[in-house]
């Protein structure tokens, strides 16, 4: 579906821009604000909780640009993501950030901590937050809800402001918000497939990780209303397709707009910058401090990182009939050793239960567009046999 009404066309490259430039935003909210800038890493760091000390929390996410610096440091069989970061924090781009809050789920993202101690003047203060995996076992919550009230402690000592019940309350309706914004958007685009472009999309969300919530909420409703127009096109008739994976990062727009190009249309996501980021929201009639820990414990999307009974095959799965999809695509990216052993718990799962599925392994800085090209279109052209 091509759009052609200038409107949405100028508010998309606004998305854009956004999603590219996460510092011209946390700049202009220093200036304006006089607060701090916490970069973080994950999706378990209760952003919330920094918006209610009146901080600025900003997800740092990998850059589709070629590592350099970094590689004298990080070897090269290590995530792209971290490498990207090291690389980023090298050649001094997350200035702008006064403290970096990483949630400690790998032993890689243990190692970015060191690394950019290390290798780097120009980050000074690094701290993890720890939420036990554990989520089946009752040591594992009683860990999690004191380490819940250490990093409120932490983030009032390094604001200078107290957290109070009344502030994070206001912030998880503030949050609560921007997730609904975002799965109206998500309903739309599996009920108008090819309303807007994949890449178009995951634009949409990586603004909305890295700027002021208050400002990504305009722009979504804003965003929500020029698409009125477009329901009233044709609909895309391609094979409707759901992607998953990129569980750290950005998925590449290389792998969006080749499923697209290939004849497939993506009607829903399990991305790390999609759904993933939205989906869960918080109880708003528990105590705030609860509901942060309860959105932890009982997230939607299974996570490699945790001790969880669920097949992640059954939920990709549900996720597939809630789309009226045909297929899936799962982007694993390489050298990521938790999201390994995953997909091959959802890979037997779709055999036996006869879904067509596609695996796509990327690395950072390597686009192999040309093979790629060739497996998506024998992918789409086997679900119309």
């Amino acid at each position: 579906m091509e759009i052609i009404n200038s409107d949405l066309q100028k508010l998309l490259k606004e998305f854009r821009f956004r999603a590219k430039n996460p510092s011209v935003s946390a700049k202009a909210w220093k200036t304006k604000t006089g607060g701090k800038v916490v970069g973080i890493t994950g999706l378990d760091v209760p952003e919330p909780l920094i918006h209610a000390a009146g901080m600025l929390p900003i997800v740092l996410l990998d850059r589709d640009e070629d590592v350099t610096l970094a590689n004298e440091h990080v070897e090269m069989h290590q995530c792209g993501y971290i490498r990207s970061l090291v690389d980023q924090a090298l050649k001094g781009e997350l200035s702008y950030c006064d403290e970096f809050l990483f949630h400690d789920c790998c032993h890689i993202v243990r190692m970015l901590g060191d690394a950019l101690h290390t290798f780097t003047d120009k980050v000074k203060k690094v701290q993890f937050a720890y939420f036990s995996p554990l989520l089946e076992y009752d040591t594992g919550r009683a860990q999690a809800i004191k380490e819940m009230g250490k990093l409120k402690k932490r983030l009032e000592s390094l604001s200078g402001n107290e957290i109070t019940e009344n502030a994070l309350a206001a912030s998880i309706r503030l949050f609560n918000r921007q997730k609904r914004l975002l799965l109206s958007l998500y309903e739309i685009r599996r009920a108008y497939p090819g309303i807007l472009k994949a890449v178009e999309v995951s634009h949409i969300v990586a603004s909305g990780m890295c700027m002021p919530k208050e400002e990504h909420i305009q722009l979504l409703e804003r965003l929500l209303t020029l698409l009125e127009e477009e329901k009233k096109k044709p609909i895309s008739t391609n094979k409707r397709i759901v992607v998953h994976g990129s569980l750290c990062e950005c998925c590449d727009d290389y792998v969006l707009e080749g499923i697209e190009a290939a004849g497939g249309v993506i009607v829903d996501d399990d991305l790390y910058v999609g759904s993933r980021y939205f989906n869960t929201l918080y109880d708003e009639a528990l105590p705030p401090l609860d509901a942060l820990l309860q959105a932890y414990w009982q997230r939607v999307s299974p996570c490699p990182t945790r001790f969880e009974e669920r097949n992640p095959g059954v939920y990709l799965e549900e996720l597939l009939k809630m789309a009226n999809a045909e297929g899936i695509a799962m982007v694993v990216v390489k050298f990521c050793e938790a999201h390994d052993y995953y997909y091959f718990t959802a890979h037997r799962y779709f055999e036996a239960a006869g879904i067509s599925e596609l695996l796509v392994e990327t690395e950072h800085g390597s686009a192999p567009e040309g093979q790629l090209r060739t497996r998506l279109q024998a992918f789409i052209e086997s679900m119309e046999e």
